[in-house]
């Protein structure tokens, strides 16, 4: 698998791992880096969330996050150039034009108007704004998520970096001078520091014992449906701030994305297991007929997953508990792409200091 002592051993191969291994593969181009992933690259939350970009925060702890994570984004991807994917505008609607102030990031959105958004949703014919919504106009991106991680792990192996797929570490400890983690099947890798963001499955994972007692963690279902209407390339992206809920025109699939937050908790990260609940469709009906005069659009088909979420709400970085050389990263909360880049910058910044 590996031989000799590698200077960072990064375990799990989703947004957060690769951006981490890509941040020290810049910083330090010579060292050896191995990431080892339990199944493979992106086979968690990073192969299905939709990879949305806006400019709202929902606490100072996600306003400290933001900015980071667009600058790694933007330095990889200058200009918009996404794998896949676009910059777009955002139409925010909200009944509380003062609580979209707030939140914004980059000192709030321009007012706009219903008619600016409805002339530009030629593929949304129904979708009706109610009286005394305030309209406001930002920008944003989107970009599936399971383009970038693919997209990091070809230029991470291009630079000489190992990706050991199938390869599950069980157990992490001090050595000496190094870390020593054990695999699967019996087999020690010696490391001077490492990473630790393996996503969903962080709860229940032998490591878990690693990271402090807190912040609690539990693995919550996310589930997106996509809507059989075929949106024109100058569609925009809608926010639906009061219920935080995402209308995302997917021109390269050729279907709307509607992204709302299900609340079915404590789900065993397994995509095969998890589906579309009647709780969940009903939910995701509740809040699109508030937008649609006549009938909702069908719904063509769905993506489900689970991702794994924090007290905080947000993702976190923290040394390991009795552990020197090794962080933990992780409780994407389905926004790891938006905000996974700070926490390991920060992870990176303190391996790494003199």
């Amino acid at each position: 698998m590996t031989d000799g002592v590698c200077d960072l051993a990064v375990i799990g191969a989703g947004v957060m791992g690769l951006s981490a291994a890509f941040m020290a593969a810049r910083n330090s181009p010579r060292e050896r880096i191995v990431i080892f992933e339990r199944d493979t690259v992106g086979a968690g939350a990073s192969g299905f969330a939709p990879g949305i970009q806006v400019n709202i925060c929902c606490n100072e702890k996600e306003r400290s996050l933001v900015n980071p994570g667009s600058r790694f984004w933007r330095g990889i991807y200058p200009h918009g150039l996404w794998r896949n994917g676009r910059d777009c505008d955002v139409y925010w609607l909200t009944r509380a034009p003062n609580e979209l102030a707030r939140l914004s990031s980059v000192g709030g959105a321009t007012p706009s108007t219903s008619f600016a958004l409805t002339e530009r949703l030629s593929s949304l014919p129904r979708f009706v704004i109610p009286g005394g919504m305030a309209v406001a106009l930002d920008r944003g991106s989107y970009s599936p998520v399971n383009s970038i991680v693919q997209d990091l792990a070809q230029r991470l192996k291009a630079v000489g970096i190992s990706i050991c797929e199938k390869t599950s570490i069980e157990r992490i400890r001090q050595g000496r001078s190094n870390l020593l983690l054990r695999t699967s099947d019996g087999g020690e890798i010696t490391a001077r520091r490492a990473i630790l963001a393996i996503g969903p499955w962080l709860p229940d994972s032998p490591l878990r014992g690693l990271l402090a007692e807190e912040p609690r963690l539990r693995v919550k279902k996310v589930v997106a449906l996509h809507l059989a209407a075929r949106p024109a390339p100058t569609c925009p992206m809608i926010g639906l701030l009061d219920d935080y809920a995402f209308l995302v025109p997917m021109i390269e699939e050729g279907y709307w994305l509607f992204s709302f937050t299900s609340q079915e908790w404590d789900v065993k990260p397994d995509t095969d297991g998890l589906h579309v609940s009647p709780d969940d469709l009903a939910r995701a009906t509740a809040i699109l007929a508030k937008w649609f005069s006549s009938d909702v659009p069908a719904v063509a088909s769905a993506r489900v997953f689970c991702d794994c979420y924090s007290d905080y709400g947000v993702p976190f970085s923290q040394p390991a508990s009795n552990v020197a050389g090794l962080y933990v990263i992780g409780g994407g909360a389905g926004n790891g792409f938006r905000f996974g880049p700070a926490c390991a910058e920060e992870a990176i910044r303190a391996l790494y200091a003199p």
